[in-house]
């Protein structure tokens, strides 16, 4: 797979590190798609306006990445840079006067594309650092009143005018657009290419029985509202950061019960214990604490689960994220979730997609007192027994990978 464009990927919809799932598909946008293909932002559109079906006041973190084919096999996996947006999706549509111009005989297919073209609007002047278009891709389906439409946000695709042309020229049949037939019949397909710039891309919609390069039918001809949302996007902090050379560990003061690990190795009840609030991990023998360690767990907008697991698959090395590409030494799996505990940065606050990152000195020392089927439990608060300090302890140091 060639690389010739970036997207801009709303990161908080992708799964825990520990997910099997790798990208796929033979084009760039297909392979983006199948990233985000569980993406809950989904709009109603109606002549009543744009309303996003999640939480209307939330933001969402959309990260600048391309697409990498592997030289030795046919996978394609991200690369994520340090560039990222915080979008107010509902404020790219500030006010309902774009849909107010349709009516009761309008299609879905007019919903979708004034869905489109005040989006594209709105992101064309909300300061986004970058060059070219910016085309949303998106899925669409039918509203339950066939005079309506519910749209899915897969990504930003982001190509200049020259990009975007060959992507149709190498995709025909792949992507339906939606288009008037006199706007095809006045400017030629040339020009039209250009124009979709202005609007986006629809990957799989559910009235595509005909997919080609176009989908024509004869509708009114709907003028771009120009919209300009300032606020609605802001540069922030990327989520995904790309992994060095070391592992970080900014509390170094993990508390190794040497006496407790040597005498559980001849028996003696073993369970995990994650404090969400307080970032810290205890490994328990017999209801003593025999390791106390920091940990991070989920950043903003992702969600380690609470509760009580088993521990169901143990990696020592080898296992890694096709999505975040990062590899996850010391992995144990969460009973069947893609959530686990594993080796990660730990910056001194919650960073991680949903798993429970360790520092990599003490990962591998709770790796090798523990085997599957022992017990963690996942809690926001935990109030135990506190370290026995007269007893033999090692405070852990960081060690470089």
């Amino acid at each position: 797979m060639k690389t010739t464009a970036s997207f801009l990927g709303p990161v908080n919809q992708l799964p825990a590190e520990g997910s099997d799932f790798s990208p796929s598909g033979s084009s760039e946008m297909e392979v983006c798609a199948s990233m985000f293909a569980e993406s809950n932002l989904w709009f109603d559109v109606s002549i009543d306006g744009v309303t996003l079906v999640a939480n209307p006041q939330d933001t969402e973190v959309f990260q600048l990445f391309t697409l990498e084919a592997s030289e030795n096999s046919a996978a394609v996996t991200p690369a994520w840079t340090d560039s990222a947006y915080e979008i107010s999706l509902q404020g790219l549509f500030p006010d309902t006067a774009p849909f107010e111009t349709l009516t009761d005989a309008s299609e879905p297919e007019d919903f979708v594309r004034r869905f489109l073209e005040v989006l594209s609007s709105s992101l064309k002047g909300s300061g986004l650092d970058t060059e070219g278009s910016t085309l949303p891709l998106i899925r669409w389906q039918h509203g339950e009143d066939r005079n309506s439409a519910q749209v899915q946000l897969l990504g930003l695709l982001l190509a200049d005018d020259k990009q975007f042309e060959e992507f149709c020229r190498t995709n025909s049949g792949e992507f339906g657009f939606i288009f008037e037939d006199a706007e095809v019949q006045a400017h030629g397909a040339r020009e039209v290419l250009t124009a979709l710039a202005l609007l986006g891309i629809t990957l799989g919609s559910a009235t595509q029985a005909e997919a080609g390069l176009f989908k024509l039918s004869p509708k009114k001809n709907m003028r771009i509202q120009q919209v300009s949302y300032q606020s609605a996007v802001n540069k922030t902090k990327a989520p995904v950061q790309a992994q060095g050379s070391g592992w970080m560990d900014v509390h170094q003061d993990a508390y190794i019960n040497q006496h407790l690990l040597d005498a559980g190795k001849s028996g003696g009840e073993k369970r995990i214990v994650v404090d969400i609030s307080k970032q810290r991990a205890y490994l328990l023998i017999d209801g003593q604490i025999a390791i106390d360690t920091a940990v991070s767990t989920a950043r903003s907008g992702k969600y380690t689960p609470r509760g009580e697991f088993k521990i169901t698959e143990r990696v020592k090395t080898g296992k890694t994220s096709t999505i975040y590409g990062c590899s996850l030494p010391f992995w144990q799996r969460l009973d069947d979730s893609p959530v686990g505990m594993h080796v990660g940065d730990l910056p001194g606050y919650p960073a991680s997609a949903g798993c429970i990152r360790l520092p990599y000195s003490v990962a591998p020392v709770i790796f090798e007192n523990t085997a599957s089927g022992v017990t963690v439990e996942v809690v926001d608060s935990w109030s135990g027994p506190a370290p026995q300090a007269t007893q033999p302890m090692i405070v852990a140091q960081v060690v470089q990978q």
